[in-house]
């Protein structure tokens, strides 16, 4: 076996961040990109592969390219592609490596490449939104979008200039928000373009968006603020009885909730609990309840009852499936949700098929609960996209609440 020593490599290149980049060619003559770091040496390939492998480990047999041959579905596939977890999670990684390759480029000003690992990363984007099976795969790198839709542009814009194609420059540059903020509409020269242009990017070269898979997050009271993390995004959020509701359900994962529970685990007095002391129920901060068992209508309407049928056809069919391609996992999950349905429509609909009544507290507790929690997700979804998507695919509201994490997606969360 031939020995190796680094020693002399990293003796004849001593470590210095600001100029630890550098580009190489292989021994078989192809361009490499070496990156000095305080204990060694890394190496991406300048072209393909950042690690110069030809495929993605978790993309066999999916029908599903590596990223740098296009990361979509076949042109002419015959049947609708559906990115799993699994393979979702392996674009991750792949994506990420291209990026970090992406950030190289512009340090080594190699334009024409960095153009193009920007618009490959910016495809998979949009492979993953039309076609991830999970809402959280499907939004998953949706942050990096700005960021690499500026790189994609200063990079064309930067090689528009060095090939003296000026007005396509233009063009390109336009694209960059505040380019020409300083100065209107007026072009600053060729010579200074480069500049503003780099000088709009500096931001997104020494960050990104992270991507965490298993992260842990956070969603802590302190005081009158809830403190709420998310890969890597923090905000500080006004304590409102939505974002009460919402902890009290995250910290549940897969347990249902009536209004009523909720109500009653709130700090403050909750918003209207059926069967209240002396015959009245709790105040719900703008009006006293009378308790009582009037009429609230039906539990479920005309349309909630065909949705959970036609849902109900859905998922025998994908249990028969299951069964016959001998997949007891795919099989279980299915029977799991329709025992759940089942349930739910016993609880709603009596015998001879009659509609089973509710309480008008009740009803008015179910609006109220629903209503708070929604406007908790669309603040948190104001402040942590990424964060809101998450929950507006994950929460159910109704006469019973739930949070429902992907089993192939769970949130390690901190209270």
């Amino acid at each position: 076996m031939k020995t190796v020593d680094l020693r002399d490599c990293l003796q004849s290149w001593p470590y210095d961040e600001t100029n630890n980049v550098r580009t190489a060619h292989g021994a078989d003559g192809r361009a490499i990109i070496l990156v000095r770091r305080p204990m060694g040496i890394e190496q991406y390939e300048a072209d393909g592969r950042p690690d110069g492998l030809c495929e993605t480990e978790g993309l066999r047999g999916t029908g599903v390219d590596s990223l740098h041959a296009g990361a979509a579905a076949p042109e002419h596939a015959d049947f609708a592609l559906e990115l799993s977890p699994a393979v979702c999670r392996a674009l991750f990684s792949e994506a990420s490596a291209y990026y970090e390759r992406l950030i190289l480029l512009f340090r080594l000003r190699d334009w024409p490449r960095a153009e193009r690992d920007a618009v490959q990363v910016l495809r998979l984007i949009d492979t993953l939104r039309q076609h991830a099976q999970c809402a959280e795969d499907r939004m998953q790198l949706e942050p990096w979008r700005p960021h690499l839709t500026r790189l994609r542009s200063v990079a064309r814009a930067i090689a528009l200039l060095d090939r003296r194609q000026f007005r396509e420059a233009v063009l390109a540059a336009r694209e960059v928000p505040g380019v020409f903020a300083d100065s209107g509409d007026t072009v600053p020269e060729p010579a200074r373009l480069a500049d503003v242009l780099l000088e709009r990017v500096m931001d997104s070269l020494v960050s990104r968006p992270a991507c965490g898979i298993h992260g842990e997050s956070s969603f802590i009271r302190q005081d009158d603020f809830w403190m709420i993390r998310h890969h890597g995004d923090t905000a500080f959020l006004k304590c409102t009885r939505g974002l009460q509701c919402l902890a009290h359900l995250l910290r549940s994962p897969g347990r249902e909730f009536h209004v009523s529970e909720l109500l009653a685990s709130l700090s403050d007095p909750p918003l209207a609990v059926a069967g209240g002391v002396n015959g009245r129920s709790h105040c719900d901060a703008e009006h006293l309840v009378p308790a009582g068992l009037s009429d609230g209508g039906p539990i479920l309407d005309v349309q909630a009852k065909a949705e959970y049928k036609r849902r109900l056809r859905e998922l025998r069919e994908e249990l028969d499936e299951a069964e016959q391609f001998n997949a007891p996992d795919r099989a279980a999950k299915a029977q799991e949700e329709m025992n759940a349905i089942a349930q739910h429509l016993a609880s709603a609909i009596g015998l001879g098929g009659r509609d089973r009544k509710a309480s008008s507290e009740a009803e008015r507790a179910r609006c109220a609960v629903t209503k708070r929690i929604k406007q908790a997700i669309e603040r948190i979804a104001d402040a942590i996209p990424a964060l809101g998507h998450h929950l507006t695919a994950r929460i159910r509201t109704g006469y019973f609440c739930s949070y429902n994490p992907h089993p192939d997606r769970p949130v390690a969360w901190n209270f």
